[in-house]
């Protein structure tokens, strides 16, 4: 009977030794798994993230372009508005031919009233 002892004995402990391997190797696999289907997500989520980018990239720029010939547009018009503004009378200006207008009534004014003298009213 000690015989059939001992090799039982060692029989279990073959079992225990396959039955610890093969739970090692299955975990490991899993892990693996596991790991490369996580990466995989990652790698589809920064592909995603990459297209997301691209596109707004190439939104950020037709906006840039978009603004930059605004700002070309608003320019000119401002330059345009000055030389405008420029080539208005100024206040002197104006007063000078105030009183050029009035000298000029004032002097009608004297040729009627001799006009009138003379045709005696």
């Amino acid at each position: 009977m000690s015989l059939r002892s001992t090799d039982e004995a060692s029989w279990g402990f073959l079992e225990w030794a396959l039955s610890a391997l093969s739970t090692l190797f299955v975990s490991a696999l899993a892990f693996a798994w596991r790991l490369l289907a996580r990466v995989d997500r990652l790698e589809a989520s920064v592909d995603q993230q990459r297209l997301d980018l691209d596109a707004a990239a190439a939104t950020n720029e037709s906006g840039a372009s978009r603004l930059t010939d605004r700002l070309d547009q608003l320019l000119a018009d401002h330059y345009r508005l000055r030389e405008t503004i420029g080539s208005l009378p100024t206040r002197n200006d104006l007063r000078d031919v105030g009183d050029h207008i009035n000298e000029r009534i004032i002097s009608l004014a004297a040729r009627l009233d001799r006009a009138l003298e003379i045709r005696g009213l």
